[in-house]
């Protein structure tokens, strides 16, 4: 909670310096824009918008799930079967796994609900007729989430809620250069693993590297790309099917069909690369919503999913190679999904702009507001009503 409560602090001085630099808000304003969008989990954007009297605009979201935050998209959420941003669960829950899905969401909400009162704060000394942050939120028209409706979770929507996912992959990739090609062509089958930019892979414990090396060496007919930004710690060396990078062009290599698989965190962009390519995964999430795009990936039987802790030691990241390699089924439902996707009717950026364009010419959309934002949870949920029934009966 502590950290927690520095990333909300950082947010909320940030946007104080973004509202109060000179000029910003005056020229926003005489620029007379037609529509905004902007992502709401700082927040920042609702403010800057409010400020310089943009009423059309619209909620973009990096994530495939709004969790809490009611009045943002209008959408409940449904702990029983959708799981949270952080969720560690399938759609398919226990009653522990229920609970654990639920107290998620509340501290999502409980997160949001202690940054909203601090960037109000802050705000508010320069202007102080500002509404609450709950209000100027609830004045989005759309909400854009970053969910491709074919791989993720389903769930209860409203037409304000506007599914993008895949937007961000381009359509294009180049053929793999002489130096990479040559490492494709070495053997039979060539796997790539990658932790993404974040989550540095010369970090993890050593424990973890190890198991990741010795399992490597079991596989003498498998070239293993890895992703690895210390030279120095010499992660190969003794390793004659291991080839470290410190970069490699993970798009272009996704889409080249000598690639058997994808040893990834399962980060949103990766995820997206991968099922756009149709390649077969083993997904080992580290943190945050990779933990939902694992089982995403394991529900639609597009790869494995692994926990960080199996790389302490044990032969699951082996026995999981040895399932990618002898059972062809991860790769056809992989390239089933990819066509269903190339084959949508409407191309995702098509859609985006179609909407934002329908914003910018009908909006501000008050018609798709409902009144369930206005009910408290015991009206909104029937509390009160069943509690009734229970009384005389």
């Amino acid at each position: 909670l502590q950290s927690q409560g520095k990333v909300i602090e950082a947010w909320a001085r940030t946007c104080e310096s973004v509202v109060t630099h000179p000029g910003l808000i005056e020229q926003l304003k005489s620029e007379n824009f037609d529509a905004a969008f902007g992502e709401s989990y700082d927040s920042c954007g609702a403010v800057v918008f409010h400020l310089a009297g943009i009423e059309k605009w619209a909620v973009t979201e990096s994530i495939a799930i709004k969790d809490g935050s009611f009045y943002v998209s209008q959408t409940p959420g449904n702990p029983s079967y959708v799981p949270s941003l952080m969720a560690g669960s399938s759609d398919k829950m226990d009653f522990f796994e229920r609970l654990s899905n639920a107290m998620s969401y509340a501290f999502i909400d409980f997160f949001m609900e202690q940054h909203y009162p601090l960037m109000e704060e802050y705000v508010r000394q320069t202007f102080p007729n500002i509404p609450n942050m709950k209000e100027i939120l609830a004045t989005n028209s759309l909400v854009f989430l970053n969910s491709e409706p074919l791989v993720d979770f389903p769930k209860i929507t409203s037409a304000r809620v506007i599914d993008i996912g895949g937007i961000s992959v381009s359509s294009e990739h180049k053929p793999l250069n002489s130096t990479w090609s040559d490492i494709l062509d070495l053997r039979p089958n060539t796997m790539l693993l990658s932790f993404g930019t974040v989550a540095r892979a010369h970090s993890m414990p050593e424990e973890y590297k190890q198991t990741i090396r010795e399992t490597f060496r079991k596989f003498p007919d498998v070239t293993f790309i890895w992703k690895y930004e210390r030279p120095d710690h010499r992660i190969s060396e003794g390793i004659p099917n291991l080839v470290e990078s410190t970069w490699v062009p993970q798009r272009d290599m996704l889409h080249d069909p000598r690639l058997t698989a994808f040893i990834t965190h399962c980060g949103q962009g990766s995820t997206t690369e991968s099922i756009d390519a149709g390649i077969p995964l083993i997904v080992i999430p580290v943190m945050a919503d990779q933990l939902r795009n694992a089982h995403q990936v394991e529900r639609n039987g597009i790869g494995l999913r692994l926990e960080k802790s199996d790389l302490a030691g044990g032969n699951k990241l082996e026995n999981a190679i040895r399932e990618i390699l002898h059972n062809d089924s991860y790769r056809k439902k992989a390239k089933k999904v990819r066509e269903m996707i190339a084959d949508r009717p409407f191309p995702m950026k098509e859609i985006f702009v179609m909407n934002m364009e329908f914003l910018a010419k009908h909006g501000p959309l008050r018609q798709l507001d409902h009144y369930g934002r206005h009910l408290n949870f015991f009206q909104y949920y029937l509390v009160d009503v069943i509690g009734f029934v229970v009384l005389i009966a």
